[in-house]
């Protein structure tokens, strides 16, 4: 999807580097030891570049599939996974396949979250989990007005635009681009998230982190 291509190819980031800053971030946003991931079958959903399917290769995953939108992405995530392709996640059938779902930061950028969370929720094995990332509600309000003004700008402003909030606000322009560029942007609170895990049969069900949420669950049989 075009909407995406633009950051993966042209605003590069550290944040979004194959190395060992991705594997600690990795294990700190969901809270897991280095030992579950080995051997595991796993599915990124929204790779991106596929910073964190590096993480999981690092951590012995027996095999990851990722897939993103973003043709750019893919192309970048392809580097260091065979295994990837270009994807929509709305379009995924179930296949209750990977003992490992990650699909953070992707399913409030989708016309519907819910819809998307119940098609992640598809490829979970039993006892097998399932972590996501979502915007909270409460961390919206500053992009809010810069989203406002994003629909005015040509695409060379938008770049202008995000390298100076990032030299204003900090972050940086591949960020910027990412909160700003793509169609949905929802929100929600952590309440609801959790809400949707038990509608979906997980059990011990955990929130990470708050802002964003970070949450997972385990499948239950």
């Amino acid at each position: 999807m075009v909407e995406f291509d633009y950051q993966w190819k042209h605003l590069p980031s550290k944040n979004i580097e194959y190395n060992q800053e991705r594997v600690k971030e990795l294990l700190s946003f969901t809270g897991l030891e280095k030992s579950f991931f080995q051997g595991k079958k796993c599915l990124d959903c929204g790779c991106g570049n596929g910073r964190y399917t590096y993480a999981l290769l690092q951590l012995g995953a027996s095999h990851v599939d990722s897939f993103d939108v973003s043709e750019r992405a893919v192309e970048a995530c392809r580097k260091i996974n065979d295994n990837a392709y270009v994807g929509d996640l709305m379009r995924l059938e179930p296949t209750k396949a990977y003992g490992f779902v990650l699909c953070w930061g992707v399913l409030h950028h989708t016309s519907d979250p819910r819809v998307a969370f119940n098609k992640v929720s598809a490829q979970v094995t039993p006892n097998g989990i399932l972590h996501v990332m979502l915007y909270h509600k409460d961390t919206q309000g500053i992009y809010k007005k810069h989203r406002q003004k994003w629909k005015t700008l040509t695409e060379e402003e938008r770049v202008n635009y995000v390298r100076r909030l990032a030299e204003e606000r900090g972050g940086d322009a591949h960020g910027w681009y990412d909160a700003l560029n793509p169609e949905y942007n929802w929100s929600f609170s952590e309440k609801e998230i959790i809400c949707w895990f038990k509608e979906e049969d997980f059990a011990n069900i955990r929130l990470i982190t708050k802002h964003n949420i970070n949450v997972n669950g385990v499948k239950q049989q």
